[in-house]
């Protein structure tokens, strides 16, 4: 008897405070087109902020305002969302129970491609890791100088030898094209200014060994550097105690013309003075290049 008063007593006051703040409560349960619960359904009053989320059954509360037509919407993902407007009175409460329809949407082919080189030995190069890397000579040789086979011994020099070979059996291509280099047989011949300008290039790859016949027949190794294609303005300034670098790129308005083109300038006088031996070597290099391509047709380029 006293559980049936208790009992009695709390829905009494729940429905005075119903009354009180002039609301009212919707109840119901989601399901799918299947007969199972949906869980974590969002059940919200549109152009408001209230709203709740369905239970693991499937079931929500939410209080409305009495005496106003509401659009209650139902929505989860995967599902259609839907919509229903209703009007319920002061202190009322009401079951509304949804069924949403599983929603299946068709999206446009995709084809994901990949370019990878079989039974090859060149090495693909990392360029940010070259402009990271904490040397004197801050070229991409100085990361070819740790590869299996590479040797030298001048740090701060670009040149390099390969499994004992001399200075000049290193073959340099740029985008396809042979460079072709002066004999650097001795120690004291090498240049101190890296061929590669790393703000200029898109990508390098090199090889100590086994590379294909395309390149040539030299014995030691091969250097294939590809420039940049600009897609819009841009440019660039670094400086430096050792040196500094600029450059400039861009491309016309009708897309058919393209330039690239960068300045460096280098120096290890700061380095060689700190030595006890002094000499009239003024070690200074500067260098300009630049690319300019026109786009004849889709198939011709000339550069």
């Amino acid at each position: 008897m006293k559980e049936f008063k208790t009992i009695f007593l709390l829905i009494f006051l729940s429905v005075i405070v119903l009354h009180a703040n002039g609301q009212s409560v919707l109840t119901g349960t989601i399901k799918d087109n299947e007969g199972k619960p949906v869980f974590l359904a969002n059940v919200a009053i549109k152009g408001t902020n209230t709203g709740t989320m369905t239970d693991r059954g499937g079931k929500y509360k939410i209080n409305l305002p009495a005496g106003k037509q509401v659009n209650i919407v139902v929505s989860c993902i995967g599902f259609r969302t839907k919509s229903t407007e209703i009007t319920l009175q002061e202190g009322e409460q009401k079951e509304l129970d949804v069924v949403l329809q599983t929603e299946v949407r068709e999206f446009d082919e995709v084809s994901v491609s990949a370019r990878q080189e079989r039974a090859t030995t060149l090495r693909t190069i990392d360029i940010k890791s070259m402009n990271m890397m904490p040397t004197a000579n801050g070229s991409v040789e100085s990361i070819i100088k740790t590869l299996p086979g590479v040797s030298s011994n001048n740090e701060l020099s670009s040149q390099y030898s390969v499994r004992g070979g001399n200075y000049d059996e290193n073959l340099v291509y740029v985008n396809d094209i042979e460079i072709y280099r002066p004999f650097l047989v001795r120690s004291g011949q090498q240049e101190g200014l890296s061929f590669i300008n790393s703000d200029l290039i898109s990508s390098i790859r090199f090889s100590a060994g086994g590379f294909a016949a395309r390149f040539g027949d030299k014995m030691s190794s091969v250097l294939d550097i590809t420039y940049r294609t600009p897609e819009k303005f841009a440019g660039s300034v670094s400086m430096s105690l050792l040196g500094g670098s600029a450059h400039l790129e861009g491309i016309s308005k009708n897309r058919r013309l393209t330039f690239l083109g960068g300045f460096r300038y280098k120096t290890t006088a700061y380095l060689l003075k700190s030595l006890e031996t002094k000499g009239e070597y003024k070690p200074r290099f500067s260098d300009f290049q630049g690319l300019l391509t026109y786009k004849l047709s889709d198939k011709l380029d000339l550069s």
